[in-house]
This record gives C-alpha cells, sequence and structure tokens, in this order.
C-alpha cells in the first residue's frame, strides 16, 4: 500500500507501508480525500511532526472494516475524520474544557494507539472508530475534505460569539480565515472585512460575502471608521498569527473589542500591554474543534451555508504532492496557477 510520509525538512517520500490491520474499537478507512493543510506546510519546512500521523489530517473516506467493540455502524459509509467525545477525566475536561481534552487532542494528532505511522496521504488509515463522522447526503468528497477546518473555523466563532450587527475584521485569508469570515456573517456580523497582503485572497474573500477587504494599513483603518461610527471593529479574528497581525488587529479593533488568536505561529508574537489595558480589550484563543463543531461544520454544508467548494479547485495524487507542498511553502507568486488560484489543494490516492 503507498503512503507518503514526511521523513525531514523539505522531504515527501512516497513508501511501500504495510496494510494497516484491524484492531478492536478501530475502523480501516479507503481515502478519498485529503486536504492539504497550512500545518502540515510549517511541519515540512521544519521537519517538526507531533506524530507521523499528522501530516495527512484532513480526510473523507469509506468505512472498508470495522473492529470488535466499535460503537456505531460504519461499515460501508463515507465518514471524515474528526475528535471523539471529551474523556471527563483529564484536567481541561474536570476545567470544562472539552475541546482540549488530552484523549481529544491525542487524536487530533494521532499520538493515540490505534493511530498508523502516517497520515491520510495513503490509500488506507486505521483510526479509532470514536472519531469519525458519518458524511451527510449532498456533502462530496472535496467538500468532505474540509470539514476538519471548517469545524476549528465553527469552533473559533463560538468563542468569539459575535453579536447581531458586529463589525468584525478578519486577518488572513487562508481556509480557515475564509470559512471564519463566512461563519461570522452567519452569526450575525452587519460588516465583515478580510485582509491579507495576497490581491487574489482579498477577492476571493469578496466573491465569498466579505463587504471589503484590504491589505494592513490606513485603507483599512478608513473603511472601518466610516463604517462603524468612527469606533472601530467590535471583533477581530487573526488567522494568519505572528507580530504584524497582531499589530494590525489590535490597531483595528474599538474600546472594549475583542481579539481572537486561531492562527498559529511558532515564534513570539509582540504585542502593546500598554493597547491592550487602556482600551479594555479581550483577547481569547481557539484551539481544536468539538464533535458539536463537526456536525454543524457538516450541517451547514449539506444546507449549502457554508461555500466550502469555493476553496478548492485543484487535486494532486502521489507523484505531484511533494512539489505541491513545496509550492505551497512558496509565496504565491511563485507557485503554478493552478495550485494558486485556491487556498486548499486537495491529494488523492487513486490519481498516479
Amino acid at each position: 500500500m503507498r503512503a507518503a510520509v514526511l521523513t525531514g525538512p523539505g522531504q515527501v517520500d512516497v513508501i511501500e507501508a504495510p496494510e494497516p490491520d484491524l484492531q478492536p474499537g478501530s475502523v480501516i478507512v479507503e481515502v478519498e480525500r485529503c486536504g492539504i493543510s497550512g500545518s502540515d506546510i510549517v511541519a515540512w519546512q521544519t521537519g517538526d511532526l507531533p506524530a507521523p500521523a499528522w501530516f495527512g489530517h484532513e480526510w473523507v473516506g469509506r468505512v472498508v472494516a470495522v473492529g470488535a467493540d466499535s460503537p456505531g455502524r460504519f461499515e460501508g459509509e463515507r465518514v471524515v475524520g474528526g475528535v471523539p467525545a471529551p474523556c471527563g477525566a483529564c484536567r481541561p475536561c474536570r476545567s470544562g474544557i472539552g475541546s482540549i481534552c488530552q484523549l481529544v487532542l491525542s487524536m487530533i494528532v494521532g499520538t493515540d494507539h490505534l493511530a498508523v505511522p502516517h497520515g491520510a496521504f495513503a490509500e488506507r488509515i486505521r483510526v479509532d472508530s470514536r472519531r469519525v463522522h458519518r458524511l451527510p447526503e449532498g456533502v462530496d468528497s472535496p467538500m468532505g475534505a474540509l470539514a476538519e477546518p471548517a469545524a476549528v473555523a465553527a469552533h473559533a466563532v463560538r468563542r468569539a460569539q459575535p453579536s447581531l450587527g458586529d463589525v468584525v475584521v478578519v486577518i488572513g485569508t487562508g481556509t480557515i480565515g475564509l470559512l471564519v469570515a463566512e461563519l461570522a456573517r452567519l452569526a450575525g456580523a452587519s460588516r465583515v472585512v478580510a485582509v491579507d497582503t495576497e490581491e487574489s485572497r482579498r477577492e476571493l474573500a469578496c466573491s465569498l460575502g466579505a463587504d471589503a477587504a484590504f491589505a494592513p494599513g490606513n485603507d483599512l483603518n478608513r473603511w472601518l471608521a466610516g463604517q462603524s461610527h468612527g469606533l472601530g471593529a467590535d471583533l477581530v479574528v487573526d488567522c494568519a498569527g505572528g507580530s504584524a497581525a497582531l499589530t494590525t488587529g489590535v490597531g483595528a479593533a474599538r474600546v472594549g473589542a475583542t481579539v481572537l488568536l486561531v492562527g498559529f505561529t511558532a515564534g513570539s508574537a509582540v504585542i502593546s500591554a500598554d493597547q491592550m489595558l487602556r482600551r479594555e480589550l479581550t483577547v481569547i484563543g481557539s484551539l481544536g474543534y468539538s464533535v458539536a463543531d463537526v456536525h454543524r461544520a457538516l450541517d451547514l454544508m449539506a444546507d449549502e451555508r457554508y461555500r466550502v467548494d469555493e476553496l478548492t479547485s485543484y487535486t494532486v495524487g502521489f507523484s505531484e504532492l511533494a512539489d505541491t507542498v513545496c509550492q505551497l511553502a512558496s509565496p504565491l507568486e511563485q507557485r503554478s496557477p493552478e495550485v494558486a488560484n485556491r487556498p486548499k489543494v486537495l491529494f488523492s490516492p487513486t490519481l498516479t
């Protein structure tokens, strides 16, 4: 069985992997699509992975075998990879924060005992049956491969709790940023503005319903002043990470606003404590997602209220995967038109 694995910084190898063996509590899934995520790109750049199964974690497929003690009837059904219900016993669970339950996080990153030594850039994978979720009717494989980032976005918006009529700024228009912008509108925001350094991404954000999109700078602040009676944004969502994004976000926020951190940065990010204090900003983080977030995302896809199909237009196989990951780690102008066209590129093991 073929599988693509990360073997070092900038190195993806296609190997002959052993067929995953069925264990109690597990299912074997034949992979249909797997999204290439931002964290896959970071792992390719650094060579660092929490576990081999993390490289290729945004997947959809069909269950071809079900182990003993697996709850639910899954054989033959199309499913997406998600998370289980929280364990209820670890420290985060006892603190009431089930989304960062130790069991949940172990399955997200692939450190649980049923994970195989590769992700879903493969023909088949074995996973714990508690983390698979049925695909609703009307949701095809390319859409299903976006269920995981869609759940991340759903969790972020739930954490932020935007109010009816809010002005929302989303910084970073990769896949999750674009999905957050869509959900902020569904949650009641009256104005949604996207911020990105890339013009093509700004154009895509507007085509998906953002009221405006700007590069960081004075044009953004002038637009906000005109749309918010001079107050600024009620909610700023940082989906980019890093000091520059935080500086832009804090500068766009009104007095008493919420700044939500979603984008991951491996290094330090500098922010003005003086501005946060004087303006009484609330800064919160959003990590991962819950079972409820997966179901919400899938339901919105099935109802065609979540326009995820416009985020992807290109699918690669084993032979193109390594080069595509390399391109996605490069500036937009250095990518091929197919890869640069949309923020999400998918993998299919049925392609050569």
